[in-house]
Order: C-alpha cells, then sequence, then structure tokens
C-alpha cells in the first residue's frame, strides 16, 4: 500500500434554492450524503467537512485515498452527487498547517 494522497473537493447546489428550500428527495439525499460523510470519518478517511454558513453555499471536504480514481469513487460515492443534488470540484490537495 502507497502513502496516502490528499484531496479537497467543493461541493455546490446543483439548483437554485438550494439548501434554502429542499424538495423531499434533496432532503433524503442530503441526509444520506451526511451519513456517507460520517462513515468516512469513522473509517478514518475523512479530514475535515463543512459548508459555508451564508450564500455562496459551498461545502468542502478533505479526505485522504490512495490514488486519484479512488478519490474519484469516494465523490461519485457520495449519495448528494449520485442525486444530483451537488455540482463537484474535486482537486489534489495537501494539508501544510493545522491547529492541534
Amino acid at each position: 500500500m502507497g502513502e496516502r494522497q490528499q484531496f479537497i473537493c467543493f461541493l455546490e447546489p446543483a439548483r437554485e434554492g438550494m439548501p434554502e428550500a429542499p424538495s423531499p428527495e434533496e432532503q433524503q439525499a442530503v441526509g444520506a450524503h451526511f451519513a456517507y460523510y460520517q462513515r468516512l470519518c469513522e473509517e478514518g478517511v475523512l479530514v475535515l467537512a463543512g459548508r459555508t454558513q451564508e450564500a455562496p453555499w459551498i461545502g468542502v471536504f478533505i479526505f485522504e485515498a490512495e490514488s486519484r480514481e479512488e478519490a474519484e469513487r469516494v465523490v461519485a460515492e457520495d449519495p448528494g452527487v449520485r442525486a444530483g443534488v451537488f455540482a463537484v470540484r474535486l482537486q489534489s490537495y495537501r494539508v501544510a498547517l493545522a491547529r492541534e
């Protein structure tokens, strides 16, 4: 197994009106999205996740993967991405400094 690489993913609502007025389907997808990231955190994959608290609405998560291909799979398996609730941008990343 090689050294794990870090990646950053930016998530933005795929439509106007999110997250202020989600449909029931979007609410369900967002709940599953959050549970997915909780699982990634428990598995030691997720470094951090969060979102802006005002518009423009942008979610950010930093995570580790063995390769770019694995990172793309992690993002593609996000229930919110699969449901089309979020548009995503994935980039390689490296944390340089972190508070203890």
